[in-house]
């Protein structure tokens, strides 16, 4: 169990890389009187709206849980598995991340938004916790997998300790990592994402796991 946690948390070390060109900006948006604090604030503002986001796919996954349909149970874990495994090819470049019409529009748009709340870092993290991210609908996936509130929270408040360090130094680690570097790592993180991907595949297919 620990070493899962651990494993969460190094993924989400990772693959918090691949999201410094889309969230890098906020960061350097802080207004605080002391940028560690400021920065501390930030990222426990981006932890809590995950370990919620986690808290709500657990009570998710519970709820079709307690259908009394087992084969339906085996459905869902391998949807699951087949969905941590695109999102760990999207997060490796395996699968481009296609557009969505209007979302360079949205995007501006958070951003002016966020720019009026510059002065309250805990708040600026809350939004940011919002914004599309294959590494966190991954994640989400192993919540809802969870099948518990409180164990999907867990899952997404120890991804989010995860990408702590890297969201901490956006703007100075952007400068000094190398592109090449920096998709090196988001595809370490990705090749987690499918590893438990495929756990949860396996399960669904009843291979390597006895009741």
């Amino acid at each position: 169990m620990i070493l899962k946690y651990l494993l969460i948390t190094f993924a989400g070390f990772l693959g918090s890389y691949h999201c410094i060109g889309m969230c890098g900006f906020i960061p350097p948006l802080i207004v605080h009187k002391s940028w560690l604090l400021g920065n501390i604030l930030y990222s426990a503002g981006r932890i809590f709206t995950y370990s919620f986001l986690g808290f709500i796919a657990g009570y998710i996954g519970m709820f079709f849980h307690s259908f009394q349909f087992q084969m339906f149970q085996k459905g869902l874990s391998i949807f699951l598995g087949l969905m941590m495994i695109f999102f760990g090819l999207q997060i490796t470049g395996n699968i481009k991340e296609k557009g969505v019409i209007g979302l360079d529009l949205i995007f501006s748009t958070i951003a002016e938004i966020l720019s009026k709340f510059r002065q309250n870092p805990f708040f600026l993290g809350m939004f940011n916790g919002f914004l599309p991210c294959p590494l966190v609908y991954a994640f989400l996936m192993q919540a809802v997998f969870e099948r518990d509130p409180l164990k999907g929270a867990v899952v997404m408040f120890f991804f989010g300790i995860g990408t702590v360090p890297a969201m901490f130094f956006a703007s100075k680690l952007f400068k000094i990592l190398s592109p090449k570097f920096r998709k090196y790592l988001s595809s370490s993180a990705g090749i987690i994402v499918i590893l438990l991907g495929v756990y949860m595949l396996l399960r669904g297919l009843g291979i390597g796991h006895h009741h």
